[in-house]
């Protein structure tokens, strides 16, 4: 079992697969926290890219990318209200409040630690 685990991290640190997960995580970023844009459009910007990719690197940049999109569209939700993505929307006001007494890190953090999970 752990060979497994061993052979799919080593698959993982490769450079090429690794600058593809970094620019699709810039990618999700950018998009997910401008209000408007979701991540599921940002998803079907990229799948075009990907069909020229190895099957691994594809997946693992639609996967972070759409992760990356998630999570940034609450740092607009959080500041100034206005959520970046539909999914942002339910906690918007809450996270606001927050920001509105001081703790926009805490709230921020929220967002980061749910996203993930």
């Amino acid at each position: 079992m752990s060979g497994y685990i061993t052979h799919a991290f080593s698959i993982l640190a490769d450079p090429y697969v690794l600058s593809v997960i970094t620019l699709s995580s810039f990618y999700g970023l950018f998009i997910g926290a401008i209000p408007g844009l979701t991540a599921t459009m940002a998803t079907a910007l990229l799948v075009p890219l990907t069909f020229f990719m190895d099957p691994l690197p594809a997946l693992a940049a639609i996967v972070t990318m759409e992760a990356m999109a998630i999570f940034s569209g609450d740092i607009p939700a959080t500041l100034v209200r206005i959520p970046g993505t539909p999914s942002s929307a339910a906690y918007t006001q809450d996270s606001y409040e927050l920001t509105k007494k001081g703790h926009a890190e805490l709230a921020l953090g929220v967002d980061l630690v749910f996203s993930v999970i």
